[in-house]
């Protein structure tokens, strides 16, 4: 399977409510285990999620608590079979949550940064 076959199974099964799914196809085996536990977020923040499993890698210049965002800021990279994908922060706001470290091992879906939303900026 190539990365874009697998972010497309990724999303297919993020639409489905499950706790454990284990697929096979061919060589390629993925294991998935959600707590099913939901985190409540005020209306005025907006958490930004690993798009696909891999490792996090901070920016030159890590994002830290405090910081300010604009839509294209780079939050840092993950990095998924030997390619790194920038994660884009996709909004405006200031940096209130780092809930993921440097050389981290991220699952799809995992909440790595809390921004607090900002429309003045």
């Amino acid at each position: 399977m190539n990365v874009k076959q697998i972010n497309t199974l990724i999303s297919q099964l993020k639409k489905i409510d499950f706790t454990h799914a284990r697929i096979k196809i061919d060589d390629f085996e993925l294991e998935i285990d959600r707590d099913g536990s939901e985190q409540i977020v005020d209306s005025d923040t907006e958490v930004i999620t690993s798009p696909m499993i891999g490792i996090f890698h901070q920016n030159e210049q890590p994002i830290k608590v405090g910081d300010v965002v604009d839509k294209t800021a780079v939050l840092g990279q993950i990095e998924s079979m030997k390619l790194y994908n920038e994660l884009v922060a996709g909004v405006e706001g200031q940096i209130t949550k780092v809930l993921v470290a440097d050389g981290a091992a991220v699952e799809f879906g995992q909440n790595l940064f809390e921004i607090e939303l900002n429309e003045d900026i």
